[in-house]
């Protein structure tokens, strides 16, 4: 609310003195005094009227931070009522009081009714034109800060499908297989049959899945039997997962294919040591827990599954996690349910 134009020190300074000095026309026009303006313009009642609109819209100004931390009523429509009414009352007290003031102190007499009538209406009618000038920038806020929010949606969601398409290229992994293939296919036409079955079967599940936000896990695992018959095809080490126990939950699809993918080649190759990865669960996490080989140019950390991290923004708050002892490597990804992805 501080941005607002009308808390701006040059506004605070220029607009009394416009309004003051509109009243003071209004004022001589009730009064059918306009010869006045001929005479002297710039008399003593111009500078009264300059220094109530200053003291009206600084207490207009004001009063919106305390009308701003009001809690009742409940509506929008009550608690702006209650806002004009009390700044309307205010606002004649104010005038009111600093007329008797101006009149029994410098001219030596109390004003009549019709004066103060003069005053605290054209006076209210300023609070309001006032109040509206704050209610309007609040509407407008409000309804900018709603399409901004859609559009910022919209980004995340067109951000969130190029990942998605671009994990389901996945132009290393495409590169390397096309590599492989073409020095198994010199050897042995058999074996470079059951590459290309084994890369259709892991690309197939990927771009099918693009139109789904959610699969059961049991789905991505077998995928990833496929994937880690792939990469025997490819110069990394041989690893097997081993799923202790029964595991139920939703997953991203490609999320534990891309932690996957991302062990393997952080991990040393070695044709004679099989890397084992463990799949567990706890009450929020399966947890994918396996001795850590790591190379020296290629980590296995947050930022090398950022792209799933991101996407599981979308379906929880409790984000996945990488921690590393002196043995071991353990990844959580977090466990989803239908209840929780629907609130997405």
């Amino acid at each position: 609310m501080n941005k607002l134009f009308i808390h701006h020190p040059i506004f605070r300074i220029i607009s009394p003195l416009c309004s003051g000095a509109l009243v003071y026309l209004l004022i001589l026009l009730v009064n059918n005094n306009v010869t006045q303006l001929q005479e002297e313009f710039l008399g003593q009642e111009l500078y009264v009227c300059i220094g109530l609109a200053y003291l009206i819209q600084e207490y207009s100004r004001i009063s919106l931070f305390l009308f701003e931390k009001l809690k009742f009523p409940n509506s929008l429509g009550g608690k702006i009522m209650l806002q004009i009414i009390i700044s309307v009352i205010t606002s004649i007290l104010l005038v009111s009081g600093s007329m008797f003031l101006y009149f029994d102190l410098v001219l030596g007499f109390t004003p009549n009714s019709s004066e103060l009538i003069v005053f605290n209406s054209i006076f209210s009618v300023i609070t309001i034109i006032y109040l509206s000038l704050y209610l309007s920038h609040q509407f407008l806020h409000k309804i900018n800060t709603e399409i901004m929010t859609k559009e910022l949606s919209l980004k995340e969601g067109v951000e969130q499908d190029f990942i998605q398409f671009k994990k389901g290229i996945n132009p290393t992994l495409m590169f390397e297989t096309l590599e492989a293939l073409i020095l198994v296919m010199k050897k042995d036409t058999d074996k470079a049959e059951f590459l290309v079955d084994h890369f259709s079967a892991v690309y197939r599940y990927i771009l099918s899945k693009t139109i789904k936000e959610l699969v059961p896990i049991d789905e991505e695992l077998d995928a990833l039997d496929q994937l880690l018959l792939l990469f025997e095809y490819l110069p990394y080490r041989k690893t097997k997962f081993i799923k202790e126990e029964s595991i139920h939950t939703l997953v991203v699809p490609g999320s534990v294919l891309s932690c996957a993918e991302q062990i393997i080649r952080s991990t040393i190759v070695s044709r004679e040591t099989e890397l084992i990865v463990t799949m567990t669960q706890d009450s929020k996490y399966v947890l994918l827990k396996y001795p850590h080989q790591e190379k020296i140019s290629y980590t296995m950390d947050c930022n090398s599954i950022k792209d799933i991290l991101d996407m599981y923004r979308f379906y929880t708050d409790i984000p996945i996690a990488v921690t590393k002892d002196d043995m071991y490597t353990i990844i959580y990804i977090p466990k989803l349910t239908i209840n929780e992805s629907s609130n997405n």
